[in-house]
């Protein structure tokens, strides 16, 4: 029978103790979840996902996701029950949701953390893990993002860990069903891609392959999830009624992977994203992973690449689907980074991080660059120069940084890059988060609202948009065009509508009173609709 591989501890000129790792971890975390409070929610995503939990908070709709006062069937609800238990807590504000996806993000380096352990990793090395995973690119903007994807990726971890080592008795299998249960409630079957192959080849990484008995416990547990998420999909299906079941039951499988052959990327599409999406660690060859040689070592890779290859063989697909790869990729990095504290080795020294800093500084001249000559072409008003200077400045201290051991070049690296991430969000891109806001005019058309004024949203496709920044009660009437604006018009003699300066030019050459607000590259206007402000005379109102 195999035995636990013990890895021996690194040396103390490689690592740093615990406290001081800690302490690293706390201050890049702290800095992700401040930058994830300061900026707006955006639309359309972030805004129409806390839109949703607010209408089902103000409707008592806690089993039926609500979009537009009628049944949304797109996502299942765990992101919205999150929500709905920091309101309960907190009361219903902002921040609450905004700090949903750092927490879930801080639970999957600790259950990281707990998979490392597990594998035989000394404290010291294992650490390095959640470090890794902490500094990646996509991971870095999405714990920050209101969307589905750390909270999947926490509750896989969730599942995962029991699996990895030791006796998986019956508390095991319950703790994984619960949490692969919770997975698949934040994002439905989709979670089933990362977590079948890994417990499919659990028999070529697991130290002590599952018995028979244990492999009934652990078909259990995949029923225990399977459950959890059919349980609420078929209750929810009978209380939402037909069409609401059809496209949950139906419509989110069937319908969604019609429509995403009818619209394919091509099978090597992730392939160039990959090295931006897994930056820093990309670039820089120390932290390139080698062929696995030890049974430990396997874990990480049937992690990540049978979901690499599902995901490209599924012909839509979005950077944010890969969310779920990435703790194994920190396995992958992590086990690079302290080999040679096992290995034997006795370089330590690194790769050079000139191409990171070159990365950085590259980033920094093609904007400032853009403000510059491309006048007319980009809008200016949307980036700050200051931010790129920065971004420019960070890469000129990266490229002379002096080389030292691996680990302490990597732990340098780590806090850059996360600097990096912090000025272009903060910074540069400060002036497009005002246009991005919809306080405003949310805040004008629920005070609209209270007065008993209709107001229509124009432009077709309403998201939600405003309706928890204004606190809205009452959805907004989705009118496609002008003739569906004049029958509103008729309908409500003194309502108002809101849309882009666009769309509603027709109407904007009167002498209505109106509001403007900057909004993302255009312009929202809201103005009254009522019979005695009239369009061009083209549109053939009344």
């Amino acid at each position: 029978m195999a035995t636990t591989c013990r890895i021996s501890p690194i040396r103390a000129l490689a690592a740093p103790r615990a406290h001081q790792a800690l302490v690293v971890m706390a201050l890049l975390w702290s800095a992700m979840a401040v930058s994830a409070l300061c900026r707006p929610l955006l639309p359309i995503d972030e805004t129409r996902y806390v839109s949703v939990a607010w209408e089902m908070w103000v409707g008592h709709h806690f089993w039926v996701p609500v979009m537009n006062g009628a049944p949304y069937a797109d996502k299942p609800p765990l992101l919205f029950w999150l929500i709905h238990a920091g309101w309960a807590l907190f009361g219903v504000n902002a921040w609450w949701p905004r700090l949903i996806s750092p927490l879930a993000s801080l639970l999957a380096l600790v259950q990281l953390y707990r998979i490392a352990r597990g594998l035989g990793y000394a404290p010291a090395q294992a650490r390095w893990a959640p470090l890794v995973l902490l500094t990646l690119l996509l991971w870095q903007l999405y714990s920050g993002a209101l969307m589905f994807d750390v909270l999947l990726s926490a509750c896989l971890l969730g599942a995962i860990t029991p699996l990895v080592s030791g006796a998986f008795d019956a508390r095991r299998a319950l703790a994984c069903g619960l949490w692969l249960g919770a997975a698949l409630l934040a994002k439905g079957p989709v979670a089933l891609v990362t977590f079948l192959p890994i417990l499919a080849t659990s028999p070529w990484w697991r130290a002590e392959p599952l018995s028979g008995a244990q492999w009934r416990r652990a078909l259990g547990a995949l029923g225990l999830g399977s459950a959890l998420l059919l349980g609420w999909a078929l209750t929810a299906a009978w209380a939402g009624g037909g069409e609401f079941a059809r496209m949950l039951l139906w419509g989110q499988t069937v319908d969604r992977l019609h429509d995403s052959m009818a619209h394919a990327r091509p099978w090597w599409w992730y392939l160039p994203w990959l090295v931006v999406l897994l930056f820093p660690w990309s670039l820089w060859p120390s932290a390139w992973p080698g062929l696995p040689r030890r049974r430990h070592q396997r874990l990480a890779w049937f992690w990540v690449l049978p979901a690499l290859v599902v995901f490209s063989l599924i012909s839509g697909k979005q950077v944010h689907y890969l969310m779920p790869m990435l703790p194994g990729v920190a396995l992958l990095v992590m086990d690079r980074l302290t080999r040679p504290s096992w290995s034997g080795s006795a370089s330590l020294k690194p790769a050079s991080l000139k191409p990171v800093a070159l990365a950085l500084a590259g980033l920094g001249v093609a904007v400032l660059g853009a403000l510059v000559f491309g006048v007319g072409a980009v809008d200016t008003t949307l980036i700050s120069p200051f931010g790129a200077v920065l971004l420019i400045g960070l890469g000129a201290l990266l490229w002379y940084q002096p080389a030292r051991n691996t680990l302490a070049t990597a732990r340098t690296l780590a806090v850059a890059c996360t600097a990096s991430v912090v000025v272009v969000v903060q910074v540069m891109l400060f002036p497009l988060w005002q246009r991005e806001s919809v306080t405003g005019p949310a805040e004008l058309i629920g005070s609209l609202q209270r007065e008993g004024v209709p107001v229509a949203y124009v432009g077709g496709n309403y998201q939600a948009t405003f309706q928890f920044a204004g606190r809205l009660r009452t959805p907004l009437v989705p009118v496609s065009d002008s003739h569906a604006l004049c029958r509103f018009r008729t309908a409500h003699p003194k309502g108002w509508a809101v849309g882009r300066t666009r769309t509603l030019t027709p109407w904007l050459e009167g002498h209505a009173p109106r509001r403007t607000f900057l909004y993302r590259s255009g312009t929202l206007v809201v103005l009254p609709i009522g019979t005695d402000v009239r369009p061009n005379a083209s549109e053939g109102c009344p």
